[in-house]
C-alpha cells in the first residue's frame, strides 16, 4: 500500500498519447496522482493524438506554450517551471515526467537533490543517462505483468486493487482501494457500477471477498480475497 501524492507531467511533443493508461496504471501503484498536466501548443495541428476528449477522460489539465523563440523548447522550459513550484507550493513529494527526452535530465537530478522522488516514463530508444537521472524508470510501453482485467465487472476491478494494496496479512484498506481505481481511471467509480461505495459492491459479493475492521468503531473498512 503506497501513499505517494504525485505530480504527473505530459511532454505532448515526445510522448504519444496512447500511453496514458500504462503511466496512469503504474502510478496507481505507488500513490496518488494530484496534479495532472499536459503541456504543448494546443493550436499547433500536430500530435493530434492529444486531444480534449482524452483530457477530459483522465483528468488531466492542458497547459498552454507558445513557440516564441526559434531553437528553444518552450514545452520543456513550461515543465521545468512547473515542477519547480509544485515542489515548493504543495503536497506533492514525487513528481513523474512523461517524456524521455535529454532536456530532462537536470530537473530529475534537482527533483531528487531536494528530497523528492523522481519517476521517468520513456520508449526503448531512452538512453540510459536519462533513465539513470530518475529514482525510477518506466518503459514504454509497460510490459503486461499480470492477466488483462475486465474493466466491466467490478469484482474484476476489485480483486486486482486488492492485490496492488494489501498489506502482509493480504488486507487491504477499501479507501484505499477506492483511491487507487480512481488513479487508474477516473470512470472506475462505485457509482458507475450501481452503488453508492466500493464497501457497498464488497459486501454485495462476499463469496469473494471477506471483510472486517481495522478499529473498534467500524469506521475503517479493510478487506481480503477468499
Amino acid at each position: 500500500m503506497n501513499d505517494k501524492k504525485i505530480a504527473v507531467f505530459f511532454d505532448c511533443d515526445n510522448i504519444n498519447a496512447k500511453y496514458i493508461d500504462d503511466v496512469f496504471n503504474e502510478l496507481a501503484n505507488i500513490g496518488e496522482v494530484i496534479i495532472r498536466q499536459a503541456i504543448k501548443d494546443w493550436t499547433s495541428p500536430h500530435h493530434k493524438d492529444w486531444n480534449q476528449g482524452l483530457l477530459e477522460e483522465h483528468g488531466i489539465e492542458p497547459i498552454q506554450v507558445f513557440p516564441y523563440k526559434a531553437g528553444k523548447n518552450t514545452a520543456d522550459l513550461r515543465i521545468v517551471r512547473g515542477a519547480m513550484e509544485i515542489m515548493t507550493s504543495s503536497v506533492v513529494d514525487t513528481v513523474a515526467i512523461v517524456s524521455g527526452d535529454s532536456d530532462f535530465i537536470d530537473l530529475a537530478r534537482t527533483i531528487k537533490s531536494k528530497g523528492f522522488t523522481a519517476i521517468g516514463f520513456g520508449e526503448s530508444i531512452t538512453k540510459d543517462p536519462i533513465r539513470n537521472s530518475y529514482s525510477k524508470f518506466f518503459e514504454l510501453p509497460v510490459k503486461i505483468k499480470n492477466k488483462k482485467i475486465d474493466t466491466k465487472d467490478p469484482i474484476s476491478l476489485l480483486k486486482d486493487a486488492i492485490e496492488n494494496q494489501k498489506d502482509e496479512s493480504g488486507y487491504a484498506y477499501v479507501a484505499q482501494i477506492g483511491s487507487y481505481l480512481q488513479n487508474k481511471n477516473s470512470s472506475f467509480n462505485a457509482k458507475n457500477y450501481g452503488a453508492n461505495t466500493w464497501g457497498d459492491i464488497i459486501k454485495k459479493y462476499d463469496n469473494y471477498f471477506e471483510v472486517t475492521y481495522a478499529d473498534s468503531k467500524k469506521s475503517a473498512m479493510i478487506v481480503k480475497l477468499k
